[in-house]
């Protein structure tokens, strides 16, 4: 070969040379880095694990690598055949550059600044000392950048590149390992999802259907509803339990502890809990060895294999649809690393990694309230001779606000908890009635509930919300009254496992909880949503509305 021929492709290689190391530390931020930290911070919140991603993520890192690679290279034979000028190249090079390493900075190193994602819709307004922080650091670096081309030039510029974007490639790949080897992320999950096979299905026997809505709040529900004659005819056969405390604040540590009445004390992850509580519930155990038909309806559904294959319609697979899976890592991505002012661009309030659930044959279970509704409202039951239990859980009045009264579709923004909890009582209406009309309401012991209350919106009435009072409404078997009775019992949910075998025996409401009686102190325990490895006890000493009667234990609980 030729000397010159040397040169020049060494030369190519020494230009071309930050062009790959960049296209290579891009792709591995978006698509590597940032996925699986996001995986390894929120384990749970998953219904697939790191090994179902990888073979997402690992080719869309290679053809994007590509893709960044070939656009580089068009810059580059632009520049050189079409301009004559290799600076062209430099230039869009150095900017790229400059873009990657401020979206790094934002994205990593102030990232602490980022409002948690719960569903809310963020108004990035509001976020003016951040925005401005933003820009002021974008402004900054391309300033930087101008200042470096002026003082340096352009070729010794270009010639730091490489180096430079080795160091963070370097950081990124130490805090990816750290987060891995820190967590339960390389750890294999056992994947269970509920669908909605069997949904329709009743007995002409004996039923058991515990009828959960997410975040309903006893007081505020039944002063909203209470002069409703809907109401007062819907709940006439239950017993309504108004002073009820709820043991946690949030839906993740609720569900398996009114299952168990086993308390997360963090003193394991919340996988190993959640399929502990289940794997030891009383509740399941019993009604199971009764020869129940077994049925669990939920979103999130953290069991073992043997609690999984007591219920029918639990599924276990791991099929991803790659093109919404990616949308949402889009979605992801364009939240953490643009600057403030276009992140709403990003709409994280939608952000849901269930939309990327792939199974033929199967409907994953929907648990909102509309879907479920119009099931309500145009779907036949079957009636089958076994006996039939039924979970299930919905929706609820939990955010978003995006329904009225008569479940027609809100902007978010403007819809109100008190709208969403009449959508929800609408829900529970036409629930029963189809059971009324398919002769599976008397035969059933029926408890609706909520997992916790409600206290983060607008506080609409005279009396304190709190997140620990959810509503309770119980029926058993053959129970009938004239008009819908009310209890002031202070009730626990650590009091449910025995309400539950009792209307298992056919007991009815007004034989439950006997020798409960006020005064009573009831434990909770209480976290931040997002920071759920620090736990506080706490003792509720008054009605279960009043959160001015809580009082800390002085117990903590911390995830080691």
């Amino acid at each position: 070969m030729k000397k010159d021929q040397i040169e020049t492709k060494h030369q190519f290689f020494k230009n071309f040379l930050p062009a790959i190391v960049l296209s290579f530390a891009i792709s591995f931020m978006f698509l590597i880095f940032e996925p699986i930290s996001l995986y390894s911070g929120n384990i749970n919140d998953f219904w697939f694990d790191l090994y179902d991603m990888l073979p997402q993520l690992v080719p869309a890192f290679f053809i994007f690598t590509v893709i960044l690679l070939a656009f580089f290279a068009l810059v580059y034979f632009c520049a050189i055949k079409l301009f004559k000028k290799i600076n062209v190249y430099y230039i869009i090079t150095s900017v790229v550059f400059c873009v990657f390493l401020i979206t790094y900075i934002q994205g990593n190193f102030l990232a602490n600044t980022l409002p948690g994602i719960n569903g809310e819709v963020f108004k990035w307004r509001q976020y003016k000392v951040e925005s401005a922080i933003s820009v002021i650091l974008w402004l900054i670096a391309f300033a930087g950048l101008f200042f470096a081309i002026k003082k340096f030039k352009l070729p010794k510029v270009v010639s730091f590149i490489a180096p430079i974007t080795g160091i963070v490639f370097a950081m990124l790949t130490v805090s990816l390992v750290s987060s891995l080897v820190t967590t339960d992320a390389l750890k294999d999950k056992f994947i269970t999802k509920a669908t909605f096979d069997y949904y329709n299905q009743v007995s002409n026997d004996r039923n058991f259907f515990i009828f959960l809505v997410d975040a309903v709040d006893s007081k505020s529900f039944d002063n909203l509803l209470q002069d409703d004659s809907d109401y007062q005819n819907t709940f006439k056969d239950f017993t309504y339990y108004q002073d009820t405390v709820s043991y946690y604040p949030y839906t993740r540590d609720s569900i398996p502890y009114i299952f168990s009445q086993i308390p997360n004390h963090n003193e394991t992850s919340f996988d190993k809990y959640s399929q502990s509580a289940f794997a030891n519930s009383s509740i399941i155990k019993t009604l199971n060895d009764d020869h129940y038909n077994m049925y669990f309806y939920d979103n999130d559904v953290i069991m073992d294999p043997g609690s999984a294959a007591i219920f029918k319609n639990i599924s276990s697979r791991t099929k991803i649809n790659r093109s919404n899976f990616f949308s949402e890592i889009a979605r992801y991505d364009f939240y953490k690393y643009l600057p403030y002012p276009l992140k709403g661009k990003a709409h994280i309030e939608n952000l849901s990694f269930q939309k990327s659930d792939l199974e033929d044959n199967k409907v994953d279970f929907d648990w909102r309230d509309k879907a479920n509704y119009d099931i309500y409202n145009n779907e036949e039951l079957e009636v089958v001779d076994q006996k039939v239990f039924h979970f299930i859980h919905l929706e609820g009045a939990h955010i978003w606000f995006n329904l009225d009264e008569n479940l027609n579709p809100v902007d978010k923004t403007v819809g109100t908890y008190s709208q969403k909890q009449t959508a929800t009582f609408k829900v529970i209406k036409a629930y029963l009635d189809r059971l009324k009309s398919a002769n599976a309401y008397d035969n059933a012991s029926i408890v609706i509930m909520a997992d916790h209350g409600y206290r983060d919106g607008v506080w609409e009435y005279d009396y304190i919300n709190s997140r620990f009072n959810p509503i309770l409404y119980i029926k058993g078997v053959n129970e009938n009254h004239s008009k819908m009775l009310r209890s002031d019992q202070p009730i626990s949910f650590e009091d449910l496992g025995n309400a539950f075998d009792d209307l298992h025996k056919g007991k009815s409401s007004t034989e439950l909880f006997q020798g409960i009686k006020a005064p009573r102190d009831r434990t909770i325990i209480y976290y931040v949503w997002n920071e759920e490895d620090h736990m506080v006890e706490e003792i509720q000493t008054g009605p279960a509305w009043d959160d001015s009667t809580i009082i800390e234990t002085g117990n903590v609980f911390d995830l080691k």
